[in-house]
């Protein structure tokens, strides 16, 4: 029984850097400024499963979207919800908590 011990294990979460935090607080203001944090934060909450999944789409997007925006910042933004933890920090600065 000992392969199934770590057969769907999940590695640990890295925690949120100070980039990423950063990027997250302007993010969450600019969500505030036009009235959509409450959906925002439903969407989040409601989504979380999911956010691994998201982002690997984003990485598979990004051919199109470094043509709107650029290809590093993207990039960041993918790195943001792969991470379980910055998702958490940006939940909470959509509550008003952080």
């Amino acid at each position: 029984m000992g392969i199934w011990k770590n057969a769907f294990k999940l590695p640990d979460s890295a925690p949120v850097t100070d980039e990423q935090k950063k990027m997250i607080e302007v993010f969450s203001r600019k969500i505030k400024e036009r009235s959509m944090g409450h959906l925002a934060f439903l969407f989040l909450e409601s989504t979380k499963p999911l956010h691994n999944i998201g982002s690997q789409s984003l990485t598979f997007l990004m051919p199109f979207i470094s043509l709107i925006f650029k290809k590093e910042e993207a990039q960041k933004f993918a790195g943001i919800f792969e991470n379980p933890n910055a998702v958490s920090f940006l939940i909470e600065q959509l509550e008003g908590k952080g």
